[in-house]
C-alpha cells in the first residue's frame, strides 16, 4: 500500500506545471553559467558551474519540493479526496510514509536529470583547463602533516607564523605519516604550499623556493626551485617512486635569496592523492544533495499533517533558512563571548563589543542553542567545497549525513503519524 501511494503523489506531483518550469529553469540557468563573467582564473568557469548549480539551481529545485510536499496533504484534505483512502483498510502512517516516499523519488529524478545535465556542462568547460589546473575535475585524498619541524635557525615569530630567513639559513620540514600504500609508486601525489611571503625589498615580484621531497625510510629525495606569490597557493608533483617502500614523506621548504622570507604554520603544506575518479565523486555530491532534499521532504511532510497549506509552506521555508543560518548565528555568540581572546592574540585591533550586543548575545544565545539541538543543520550538506578543491568526499561524511538524515526524518515520520492519528476527519 505504500508503494501505491508513493507511485500516485509522484505522478500527481510529476505533473505539475511548478516541476516542469523549475526543471525548464535549471537546465538553461545551467547553460548560460558557462558565459557568466568570473576572474581571469582558468578554472574559475567550472568553479562558477559547480557554484551555479548546488547553490541556484538546487535551490529552485528546493523551493518546489517544498511547495508540493508542504501543501499535499491540506489540499487533498481540503478537497476531500483522501476521504476515499481513509475509508480503507490503510493505517495513517503509511499515508505519510507513501507521501515522503513519493516526493523523495520525485527530488531523486529532479537531482539525476539536472546533475546530469550539469555533469555533460562541466566536462564541456572542463576539456579547456590547463593541465595545472585539472585539479578540480579530480578527485584528491587529503594529508595534513602530523608534525611541523625546523632546521637551522627562525628569524622571527609574530601570532604563531615560524618565519625562516632565505641563504638557507633555516629549513620549514612538514613530516607526512600513514600514507600506507596508497601511492604506491603508481598514483600521482602533489603538495600544496599556501605559505607566507614577504620581500625585504618591497617588491611585488615572485620569490624563488627550494621544495625538497624525501623519503625518510629509503632516502631518496628530489629538488625543485619554484616561485611563489604572496597568498597564492603552489602546488608541487611529487615522484611517485620517492613515496615507495614507505608510509611517509618529508617535504622541505626554505627561500634562495637572504632578502626573502618565509612563514610557516603545520597546515602550509598539504598532500593529495590524485585520483580520475571526478565522476564518483561527483556522483558522491549529488546523493548527499538527494539527502538535503528527503530532510525537507520529511519536514514538509509532517508539517502538512498538522497546518493548513499557507501556514506549512512558511513554516518549512523557516526551518530551511534557520538551518543555514545557525552557524553563522553561533559564530557570532562565540565571537562576543571570547572578544577578549581576540585582543590577547592581537592587542588593539579587535574591539570590545558594544554592551547591546553583549545583551542581545545574553538574551537568544540559550535559544540558539534549544534551536541548535532542535532543527537540522542543513549547512553540513554542503558538498560545494569539497568539489570547488578537487577533493573526494570521505565516505565517513556520506554516511554521517545517510544516518542523520535516516534519524531526523524518522523522528518527523514519528511525530508525523501521531500527529495524523490525532486529526480527525469524520
Amino acid at each position: 500500500m505504500i508503494l501505491t501511494i508513493a507511485k500516485h503523489t509522484f505522478r500527481e506531483a510529476i505533473r505539475k506545471k511548478i516541476v516542469h518550469l523549475l526543471i525548464g529553469l535549471g537546465i538553461i540557468i545551467m547553460a548560460i553559467s558557462p558565459y557568466i563573467p568570473t576572474t581571469d582564473e582558468p578554472d574559475a568557469k567550472v568553479k562558477m558551474i559547480f557554484v551555479v548549480f548546488f547553490q541556484v539551481v538546487a535551490l529552485l529545485c528546493i523551493i518546489g519540493i517544498i511547495l508540493l510536499s508542504a501543501s499535499s496533504l491540506p489540499n487533498e484534505i481540503e478537497d476531500k479526496t483522501i476521504y476515499g483512502l481513509l475509508s480503507k483498510p490503510v493505517s495513517r502512517l503509511k499515508i505519510v510514509v507513501g507521501k515522503i516516499a513519493g516526493f523523495s523519488a520525485l527530488s531523486a529524478l529532479m537531482v539525476v536529470v539536472l546533475g546530469l545535465i550539469n555533469a555533460a556542462v562541466i566536462h564541456r568547460a572542463a576539456l579547456r583547463l590547463p593541465q595545472d589546473y585539472s585539479g578540480i575535475v579530480k578527485a584528491r585524498s587529503e594529508f595534513w602533516a602530523s608534525q611541523l619541524s625546523f632546521q637551522g635557525d627562525l628569524h622571527h615569530s609574530r601570532q604563531g607564523i615560524q618565519w625562516i630567513e632565505g641563504g638557507s639559513t633555516g629549513v620549514a620540514v612538514w613530516h607526512f605519516s600513514g600514507l600506507g600504500n596508497k601511492g604506491n609508486g603508481r598514483l600521482p601525489f602533489e603538495a600544496e604550499l599556501a605559505l607566507k611571503i614577504e620581500n625585504s625589498r618591497g617588491l611585488d615580484e615572485a620569490v624563488p623556493l627550494t621544495v625538497r621531497v624525501e623519503n625518510p625510510a629509503t632516502g631518496l629525495c628530489k629538488e625543485q626551485i619554484v616561485s611563489a606569490l604572496e597568498d597564492v597557493p603552489l602546488t608541487v608533483r611529487i615522484d611517485p617512486q620517492i613515496l615507495q617502500k614507505s608510509d611517509a614523506v618529508n617535504v622541505s621548504v626554505f627561500p634562495i635569496d637572504k632578502a626573502h622570507y618565509v612563514g610557516a604554520t603545520q597546515g602550509n603544506v598539504k598532500l593529495y592523492l590524485v585520483q580520475e575518479r571526478f565522476a564518483f565523486n561527483y556522483a558522491k555530491a549529488l546523493a548527499i544533495t538527494f539527502l538535503k532534499f528527503v530532510l525537507i521532504v520529511a519536514i514538509g511532510v509532517m508539517g502538512s499533517t498538522y497546518l493548513s497549506a499557507p501556514v506549512n509552506i512558511a513554516a518549512t521555508f523557516v526551518v530551511f533558512l534557520c538551518g543555514h543560518v545557525l552557524d553563522f548565528a553561533k559564530d557570532f555568540s562565540l565571537l562576543i563571548q571570547h572578544s577578549h581572546a581576540h585582543e590577547e592574540v592581537i592587542p588593539g585591533d579587535v574591539e570590545r563589543p558594544h554592551a547591546f550586543l553583549v545583551v542581545l548575545d545574553y538574551l537568544v544565545r540559550k535559544p540558539l542553542e534549544w534551536l541548535s539541538a532542535i532543527l537540522p543543520d542543513f549547512k553540513k550538506f554542503d558538498s560545494l567545497e569539497f568539489l570547488l578543491k578537487g577533493i573526494d568526499i570521505p565516505w565517513e561524511t556520506v554516511g554521517f549525513l545517510f544516518g542523520y538524515t535516516a534519524l531526523y526524518a524518522g523522528v518527523c515520520l514519528a511525530i508525523s503519524s501521531l500527529l495524523f492519528k490525532k486529526r480527525e476527519f469524520f
